[in-house]
């Protein structure tokens, strides 16, 4: 009897130091409630070129000189400073690279978004072509669709996620519940938790995180842009529509990068 109760004891004991070994080999990301997330934002500048392209009535000589001047893909470096109340979305210094024909840089691609999250504000400053808008809405609602797919992003464990905007733009997100702030590259928000990885397929572009500083943002890093011509989104839309009419289906390129 004794044997067996000695020998149910060093199983017990075994199992637990195993235990405690696994634990303590895997990383257990704390719950964050403010911080600073690196983003990089990746386009495919020759698949955007392609899609152009099914447009230009079979004249692609300027497509194929384009692709020649420009590397495959565009990667620019970006900002998010948040807290649970607030966040500021912006490039980081020097974190856009100019393309060499001006042709190629899209409109509002150096975005700076303020989300006020106790009021459901946004506040977002967009360069769109020669012109700043500094558009003042609400959140957007998107229908979020969470699925059973997971990865790691910038040491995170991310939940998938899928909606669709602008009637037809399907959109992927990675969000981390281990960050109960709200928010996520853009304008995208409304899981429970932070969005650290985007993936738009139409439009050739992607946004991840590459790192994560949990610290608390100043004053400084959380002011809301000012600059621009005030519009909300619908205003906005109207606007360009009437600026760029003429320009047959790219004018709807130019509505999704406009509404990210």
């Amino acid at each position: 009897m004794k044997k067996i109760i000695i020998l149910l004891f060093i199983t017990t004991l075994v199992g637990i130091t195993s235990f405690a070994q696994t634990a303590s080999k895997e990383e257990v990301k704390p719950i964050t409630f403010k911080g600073k997330i690196h983003f990089e934002r990746k386009q495919n500048v020759h698949k955007q070129l392609d899609e152009r392209a099914k447009g230009s009535n079979g004249n692609n000589e300027w497509i194929e000189m384009a692709k020649k001047q420009n590397p495959k893909y565009k990667t620019d470096q970006f900002e998010l400073f948040f807290t649970d109340q607030s966040s500021v979305y912006k490039p980081a210094p020097d974190g856009i690279t100019e393309s060499k024909m001006m042709m190629m840089n899209m409109p509002a691609d150096r975005n700076i978004v303020y989300n006020d999250y106790a009021n459901n504000k946004c506040i977002a400053e967009k360069k769109i072509f020669e012109k700043t808008y500094l558009v003042n809405d609400t959140f957007k609602n998107y229908s979020w669709k969470i699925k059973e797919e997971f990865r790691t992003i910038a040491g995170f464990n991310c939940r998938r996620a899928e909606t669709i905007i602008m009637d037809s733009i399907y959109v992927i997100a990675f969000y981390s519940d281990a960050i109960l702030a709200e928010g996520g590259p853009e304008g995208f928000s409304g899981l429970p938790g932070m969005i650290l990885g985007v993936v738009i397929p139409r439009l050739n572009l992607t946004y991840f995180a590459t790192k994560v500083d949990n610290y608390l943002p100043t004053e400084k890093e959380l002011v809301m842009p000012s600059k621009g011509d005030k519009k909300d989104y619908a205003q906005l839309n109207k606007k360009i529509k009437e600026s760029v009419s003429q320009w047959g289906e790219f004018m709807n390129v130019i509505l999704w990068y406009v509404n990210l």
